[in-house]
């Protein structure tokens, strides 16, 4: 086989139509079909049956497709890798992050980065950091911005603490907290587990159910409606288009609430040679001191 015959499986396989996946090649129609039938002739299977939708995989041709996958990720890697060793980062970096990381320190970081390698381009992959690790841990992502101290089969380096604060309309009583109505928002476990401790440790019951938002900014939004309050962790770069008041999370010794940004990667599987660059890059730039 061909390489163009590995990405006409591949592209095939990720748009199930003939039509489109030609004009996506700059190939007609028929030379398309011609290529797929003799992909079939030389492993003696049935690849696709065409449909009224496009084309569906026979199992045997889904099984081609997915190592068509692997083959096209192995050669592009191979590529970047070699123009890595003349000094020429090239290729696609993609980058896993959390919410408030990605609105409020990415954009930087990625920018800054890319001075020194204009040519490395990114595809960013925005979600809780429980389902980034998870993705991690999985393979299925190589790098990510997660915040929380997750522990695992994962490389970390700390690049950011953030405190947590009460966000009201009015200066809240904090011996008033537990009756006041609190509005809830999209997080990951480890940031709630941080709240949900620092809440019995100074109440000592568990949390009371409040109102859910969704997303922070609409949490945010209806606390500006005078709906309730939110507990929730804040960079230093935070600054409310809502005319806000923050009061800082403290323990018991008067020490503020914190919780850990950290990028993850993978100890299984190996970073591409532009990967690497980005991770020494955060090292030496990013990077904190960690102190249990």
């Amino acid at each position: 086989m061909k390489d163009s015959d590995w990405e006409i499986l591949y592209r095939l396989y990720k748009t199930p139509n003939i039509t489109k996946v030609a004009n996506i090649l700059y190939i007609s129609q028929p030379s398309l079909t011609r290529r797929l039938k003799g992909i079939e002739e030389e492993f003696n299977i049935k690849i696709v049956s065409r449909t009224s939708k496009g084309v569906t995989f026979t199992p045997e041709g889904e099984y081609l497709a997915k190592k068509a996958e692997n083959y096209m990720d192995f050669i592009k890697e191979i590529k970047n890798d070699l123009k890595s060793y003349k000094g020429e980062y090239e290729g696609t970096i993609t980058v896993g992050s959390s919410y408030i990381y990605s609105k409020y320190k990415l954009a930087d970081v990625l920018s800054n980065f890319s001075k020194d390698y204009p040519s490395v381009n990114f595809e960013i992959i925005n979600d809780q950091s429980n389902k980034l690790y998870r993705k991690i841990l999985e393979g299925s992502l190589n790098l990510g911005f997660i915040s929380g101290d997750y522990e695992g089969n994962i490389n970390k380096i700390l690049v950011k603490q953030d405190k947590a604060y009460i966000v009201s309309k009015e200066p809240v009583d904090m011996k008033e907290l537990p009756k006041m109505q609190r509005i809830d928002y999209r997080s990951n476990d480890k940031s709630q587990e941080i709240l949900d401790e620092w809440w019995h440790e100074n109440y000592k019951e568990s949390r009371p159910e409040g109102m859910f938002a969704g997303y922070i900014d609409f949490a945010w939004k209806l606390i500006d409606k005078g709906w309730g309050y939110s507990c929730c962790f804040l960079p230093d770069e935070f600054k409310s288009e809502y005319n806000l008041i923050t009061m800082p999370l403290l323990d018991k010794d008067g020490n503020n609430i914190t919780r850990n940004t950290w990028l993850a990667y993978s100890k299984t599987n190996q970073p591409t040679n532009v990967e690497k660059e980005f991770i020494k890059y955060i090292e030496d730039n990013l990077s904190i001191n960690y102190k249990r």
